[in-house]
C-alpha cells in the first residue's frame, strides 16, 4: 500500500508540475508574441501628431489636420506621401531579433548619440516613445529602443528586405510638400509668362472669363490669334506640377537673383492662391567643358523660385509641358 500510495502522490505531483509548466510556457509565448509588436501602432489611423527629434538639435513636428492633410511645424504643408509611408511603418514594423549582447554597448551608445527621438501621439491621449537608431550588418533592420526600457531591439517590417532609419528624418525641408501648381484648367482666371532678353516677343498674357479665352501678345497687348485646341492643352497642363526637392547646400541666390531668368510666370486661379514662378538655369556640377573650364548647364533640371519664398529644383520632363511660347500657340 504505501508503495502505491507514494506512485499516486508522485503521479499527482507530475501531472501539477506538468500543468504550471504548460500555463507558464503558455504565458511565455503569450508575452513573446505580444512584444513582437511593442514598437507598433496597432491603428495609425488614430494618430494625431508624431514629433521626431535630432541631437542636432533638429525637430520635426507633423500634425494631422484631417484625414489627408498634415503640417510639418504648423507652417508648411507636410508631403502627403512621405507621413502616409511613416504612418504604414509605424503600423507594420515588429521586432526582428534581439540585440546580440556583444553588440549592446555600442548600440546604446550609438543610439545616445545619433538616435532619433520619436513620439507618436494618438486621439486619446495615449503616446508612445522610441529611439531609431541605424540598422544591422546585413541592412535587413533597424537598432531601436523603447523609452524606459533596458534592451535595444532590431526591429523591420516583416516581408520587406531593407532597414527602416531613412523614414525617421527631422528635416523641415524633405517633409515639406513638393507640389508647385495645382489648378483644375476651369478654376484658372489668368496666366502671365514673360520671357527675357532675345525671347520678349514670345511673351503673352492669357485670360479666361465667362465669354471664353483670349491670349494677348504681352507687348502689344493686342489678342493674338491662336488655335483654340492648343490654349486648352496648354491651360490643362497645370495639374500636379511637383518639384524634384527644395535646393539645400551653398547656393548663391543673391547672385542669381541679379541674373535674368529664362522665363517667370504667374498663374492667379477663380479659387484659392495664386502662384508665381521665376525660372533659372542650374548648372551640373558633374559636366564641365575641359578647354573652357566651364561647367555647363544640366540639361534635366532648372532652378525655380517661387512665390518669391521658396527655391526649388524642378525638372525639364515635368515642367517643359508649360513652358509655352506664343508662337507654340499661334495659327
Amino acid at each position: 500500500m504505501p508503495i502505491k500510495t507514494n506512485n499516486i502522490t508522485y503521479l499527482i505531483l507530475v501531472v501539477l508540475f506538468g500543468g504550471l509548466a504548460y500555463m507558464l510556457n503558455k504565458e511565455k509565448v503569450s508575452i513573446s508574441r505580444s512584444d513582437r509588436r511593442d514598437f507598433s501602432i496597432e491603428d495609425s489611423s488614430k494618430v494625431v501628431q508624431i514629433t521626431l527629434s535630432s541631437k542636432v538639435p533638429e525637430t520635426a513636428i507633423l500634425r494631422r489636420v484631417n484625414e489627408s492633410y498634415w503640417t510639418i511645424n504648423e507652417e508648411y504643408k507636410a508631403g502627403n506621401s512621405l507621413v502616409q509611408n511613416l504612418l504604414k511603418t509605424l503600423q507594420r514594423m515588429e521586432i526582428a531579433h534581439p540585440v546580440p549582447l556583444t553588440m549592446r554597448e555600442n548600440i546604446l551608445g550609438n543610439l545616445a548619440i545619433y538616435g532619433i527621438r520619436v513620439q507618436v501621439e494618438l486621439k486619446n491621449g495615449d503616446e508612445k516613445i522610441f529611439y531609431v537608431g541605424g540598422e544591422n550588418q546585413e541592412q535587413s533592420a533597424t537598432f531601436m529602443m523603447l523609452q524606459n526600457a533596458t534592451e535595444p531591439y532590431a526591429v523591420h517590417i516583416p516581408g520587406f528586405q531593407g532597414y527602416l532609419s531613412s523614414r525617421f528624418f527631422t528635416e523641415e525641408y524633405i517633409w515639406r510638400d513638393k507640389m508647385i501648381m495645382n489648378y483644375d484648367n476651369k478654376n484658372i482666371e489668368s496666366i502671365m509668362i514673360n520671357y527675357m532678353d532675345s525671347n520678349t516677343a514670345e511673351s503673352f498674357f492669357l485670360q479666361q472669363n465667362n465669354e471664353g479665352i483670349k491670349v494677348y501678345e504681352k507687348n502689344s497687348g493686342k489678342i493674338a490669334a491662336t488655335i483654340e485646341k492648343k490654349v486648352k492643352r496648354f491651360l490643362a497642363s497645370f495639374r500636379k506640377l511637383p518639384a524634384e526637392s527644395f535646393v539645400s547646400g551653398n547656393l548663391n541666390t543673391d547672385s542669381l537673383l541679379k541674373t535674368n531668368p529664362l522665363f517667370e510666370i504667374e498663374v492667379t486661379p477663380l479659387e484659392g492662391e495664386k502662384t508665381s514662378m521665376r525660372v533659372y538655369p542650374k548648372r551640373n556640377l558633374n559636366t564641365v567643358n575641359i578647354e573652357d573650364n566651364i561647367i555647363m548647364p544640366d540639361p534635366e533640371r532648372l532652378y525655380a523660385y517661387v512665390n518669391e519664398e521658396d527655391w526649388m529644383v524642378i525638372q525639364l520632363n515635368t515642367f517643359n509641358k508649360i513652358m509655352v511660347k506664343l508662337s507654340d500657340l499661334k495659327k
